[in-house]
């Protein structure tokens, strides 16, 4: 779909271009840019490594290697150019390679991808906080069967219909079309997934749905979904007298979110841990997290995507907590931290901010 420029009295169509004319690589520009911005390709997407080649006898690597917001490793391919150059064919085999993968495995490829880019944070809570945990043993993945992302300039008609068939055979692949378009003296890069293709969407979310509740039932043993944050009354009562202040200001507030329409509350009821998981409501985005955990209490709150989103409130949040990187848990509630984050909710939904 082309993209135009708003004019008073027009609209300008923008002018396309190609990585190759503008002298851009696949890992060097290309690569580089995803593995940080890696929502571009999907919302919710964890980088785990880069240039993962973690076997042997294979002189061969995965472009980006992540988690999904569901816990599903994700292989990633990239490619700069009109064909994909049969990139569906290196993915599988790396979604081969990869399905053995643990959960431990998974941390010690993110803490060696951490050690390479001198990144100094803790690659176990990096982790676990994506999938939505504290303790390993609460924590889900799937990696059995990894999904496989295709990210290129064009596909060809082969490559497409490979694609195609191997969705139909139960393969969770897509493919993610990368437009760059001139503007001014820069560049804009569109990215719009094509395959699988619009018409098809019902069909594979009803597919994803069946599966989800199979999967729920099979771990129902473990963790117990309840919609509504009323059911983590119950773990409020359960912490330390000396978290319980805390917890009922961190909680009042989510429900004021929720009342405004800010916000969608989800009650996570595990073995050890309750989880009050603070949604955007249109989205499967969360900034903060109230856990409660063997009778201690904390809340998390997710840098990545307030920075992402809510990008005027992001320097307001880090302002108040001391430090441009501040994604962690906390136990301790800052003046002006809960209103700092309820205007990230609001910049995030669209709602004007004074």
């Amino acid at each position: 779909m082309p993209l135009y420029r708003w004019n008073p009295d027009n609209l300008e169509a923008v002018p396309t271009t190609t990585f190759e004319a503008e002298q851009l690589q696949e890992r060097g520009d290309l690569q580089r840019l995803l593995r940080d911005r890696p929502e571009a390709l999907e919302e919710g997407l964890f980088v785990i490594a880069e240039d993962f080649r973690n076997w042997q006898d294979s002189g061969r690597s995965i472009d980006l290697l992540g988690l999904d917001s569901e816990g599903h490793l994700v292989v990633i391919e990239l490619k700069r150019t009109q064909t994909g150059d049969h990139s569906e064919l290196q993915a599988i085999r790396y979604a081969a390679m990869v399905s053995n993968m643990t959960l431990e495995r998974i941390i010690d490829a993110h803490r060696d991808y951490l050690r390479k880019r001198d990144i100094d944070d803790d690659a176990r809570d990096r982790v676990l906080r994506h999938l939505g945990v504290e303790d390993e043993a609460d924590a889900e993945i799937h990696t059995d069967r990894p999904r496989i992302v295709l990210a290129s300039a064009g596909f060809s008609k082969e490559l497409t219909t490979s694609v195609m068939w191997l969705g139909d055979g139960g393969m969770n692949i897509s493919c993610v079309k990368l437009q760059l378009y001139q503007s001014g003296d820069g560049l804009l890069l569109d990215t719009s997934q094509v395959i699988p293709l619009p018409e098809a969407a019902d069909y594979r979310v009803k597919v994803r749905e069946r599966e989800e509740g199979e999967r729920q039932q099979r771990s129902i043993h473990s963790q117990e979904i309840i919609p509504g944050g009323d059911a983590f009354l119950d773990a409020i009562n359960q912490v330390r007298d000396d978290y319980r202040p805390m917890m009922n200001q961190v909680f009042d507030w989510a429900v004021s979110l929720r009342q405004e329409n800010l916000a969608s509350l989800e009650t996570r009821k595990g073995k050890l841990r309750t989880t009050l998981w603070i949604y955007l409501p249109t989205a499967n985005v969360r900034f903060v997290t109230i856990w409660q955990n063997k009778g201690v209490g904390h809340f998390g709150i997710n840098e990545g995507e307030i920075r992402a989103r809510a990008p005027k409130a992001n320097s307001r949040i880090a302002q108040i907590l001391g430090s441009e990187t501040y994604d962690g848990n906390y136990w301790s509630v800052p003046d002006g931290l809960l209103d700092a984050l309820t205007d990230a909710y609001r910049e995030a939904n669209g709602v004007s901010v004074e």
